[in-house]
């Protein structure tokens, strides 16, 4: 029965004047290798189709700690790959019945794949996440915000009675502001880091379940850089940190990383 084919990314064909690393497969056992479709390569293990037929994956892939576990294996190959290759990562089990299978899919895509490795050529990908102490924003908003400060002073003018129902909603308006407040600081930075750039992409931020932070998330975005600009880039950001901390604002950049946002096959 003909090997299933795992396949883990995509490199310049002339990559492999350097040869890959020694890796191992999904499986643990079988190795790591590339296969050659003229002006590029595709890096791959092959898996046993008893194993890791469909059926078999879909029970594979429902245990949480298999899942992990095999998930990372994934993610450390590529950064291994990484280190050597500009790649176009492919998802987690990424799989092919057979050879030609893989073959048909890469002649379809060929182009396509070898304009976003020239296009991530000498470029590196990074994230940022940037984070809140809510109880500071909230107190900065409250005390040097004009459409806060302006409603202060309409309140005061009012009647004792008519000062308690207002300020209960200016607790609402302030948690208004915070909100805008948030999301201008956040575009506002994100907007000086893109002119490092040559492109960036806006993320869904993540709850405090996930981040597992007691502050918020509140900007979650990643930059293709040009190797060349990188460390400006990381001095731009340690820079603002410096600058915002003690506001409440804080900002974690991680990276380098393979270019999972910038080179995307469908």
């Amino acid at each position: 029965m003909e090997k299933l084919i795992y396949l883990y990314g995509i490199i310049p064909a002339a990559a492999n004047n350097q040869p890959l690393p020694p890796l191992k497969g999904l499986d643990g056992e079988s190795n790591v290798f590339s296969l050659s479709f003229d002006e590029i390569d595709a890096v791959v293990c092959e898996l046993d189709p008893e194993e890791y037929g469909e059926r078999e994956l879909e029970k594979k892939t429902n245990d949480a700690k298999w899942l992990h576990q095999h998930a990372f294996h994934h993610h450390e190959v590529l950064m291994k790959l990484y280190e050597n290759y500009p790649i176009i990562p492919m998802k987690f089990c990424t799989i092919y019945e057979s050879f030609e299978s893989l073959k048909n899919t890469i002649n379809q895509h060929k182009q396509h794949m070898m304009e976003l490795l020239e296009n991530i050529s000498d470029k590196e990908e990074w994230i940022l996440k940037i984070y809140c102490e809510a109880d500071k924003v909230k107190e900065s908003v409250a005390e040097d915000n004009e459409t806060i400060e302006a409603k202060k002073v309409e309140i005061a003018a009012m009647s004792p009675g008519r000062q308690y129902l207002e300020k209960r909603r200016l607790d609402q308006l302030i948690d208004q502001e915070v909100e805008k407040e948030k999301q201008a600081f956040s575009e506002k930075i994100h907007g000086d880091l893109a002119a490092f750039s040559v492109d960036t992409e806006v993320k869904k931020n993540w709850n405090k379940d996930v981040t597992g932070r007691t502050d918020e998330m509140c900007w979650n975005s990643v930059y293709l850089l040009e190797k060349s600009t990188v460390d400006h880039f990381l001095s731009a950001i340690k820079e603002k940190q410096k600058k915002w901390e003690d506001a409440g604002w804080h900002m974690e950049v991680t990276g380098p990383w393979p270019s999972y946002h910038f080179a995307k096959i469908s």
